[in-house]
């Protein structure tokens, strides 16, 4: 369980349609994000966002497989955006549409990018796209 809900279920209708498990999941990792210094703020629907986008390239399903997060760069572990949204719809109650990959880069992982807890796997590619 999360020290803290960073995410009320009345603030925010996707959250709260989530199944328990999906939701502690979530406050878990806004925990661990706040924890590496990554600014919680914003509505709590892009808090969610950037939560499950973190999972994603993380590859973590469950609060118990954080201690076997994918590493870039050891484990030649690499996700498009397309590949985020097709991972987080699967695993996260979403219904991301697959046209939102621009989302994905711009919003939903610009801070952690910014803060290197996730790496472009080509830092070279889409720069323009992280302004």
């Amino acid at each position: 369980m999360s020290p803290k809900n960073y995410i009320e279920k009345k603030k925010c209708k996707t959250f709260a349609s989530k199944k328990r498990k999906v939701q502690e999941l979530i406050n878990h990792t806004l925990y661990i994000l706040e924890s590496f210094g990554v600014p919680i703020e914003g509505t709590p629907r892009r808090l969610e966002r950037m939560a499950v986008a973190f999972l994603a390239v993380a590859n973590v399903k469950k609060i118990e497989d954080f201690e076997f997060t994918k590493d870039l760069e050891n484990d030649n572990y690499s996700l498009k955006t397309r590949d985020i949204i097709e991972y987080v719809n699967e695993n996260f109650q979403e219904k991301i549409s697959r046209g939102s990959y621009d989302d994905i880069r711009r919003k939903d992982l610009k801070l952690l990018v910014v803060g290197a807890i996730v790496l472009q796997s080509n830092p070279n590619s889409a720069t323009n796209d992280m302004d």
